[in-house]
């Protein structure tokens, strides 16, 4: 009976002192991580992150000063926006040379060729929306039938 008690307090000794597992860890995605820590160790690197890791906010950066004004253009030389695409050929005198004639037919309007891989394009007005484009597209119909809006960066100033 006394070895059977000896026995017994060792086996319940032994198992107080066994190590505390509190934390574990698994990642699956990019491959797998497990970690089993002791609470003491775990204190111990709790604190030290605690003390390292103490967030100080960066110095504040100076911000540009906002333009309080009705005038949407105000500071933006250019804005998202559409043209009408009035013509493209692959070849740049071709679309020249309709970007010419289109200048004496609608000197009002703005014109310009933009080379789009693998064409040239010609590009008229500049508007902040497609609906301010539609009724430009249906005026030119007449003499271009293949008008049509694209989005582009038109300038503020210009556009309608």
């Amino acid at each position: 009976m006394k070895k059977f008690i000896a026995v017994f307090f060792i086996i319940l000794s032994s198992s107080i002192f066994a190590q505390e597992k509190i934390d574990t860890i698994q990642i699956i995605n990019n491959g797998t991580l497990n970690m089993e820590i002791d609470s003491s160790i775990y204190n111990v690197i709790k604190a030290k992150e605690d003390a390292t890791c103490v967030y100080t906010p960066k110095k504040s950066v100076e911000k540009k000063p906002t333009i309080k004004s009705s005038d949407p253009c105000a500071g933006n030389a250019q804005v998202n926006g559409f043209k009408i695409q009035i013509y493209y050929s692959k070849n740049r005198q071709e679309a020249n040379k309709v970007k010419d004639e289109f200048s004496k037919l609608y000197p009002d309007m703005s014109v310009q060729v933009t080379y789009y891989t693998p064409d040239y394009r010609v590009l008229v007005g500049d508007y902040f929306s497609k609906n301010s484009a539609s009724k430009d597209i249906r005026r030119l119909r007449s003499k271009y039938n293949s008008s049509f809006s694209i989005p582009f960066k038109v300038l503020c100033r210009k556009a309608q």
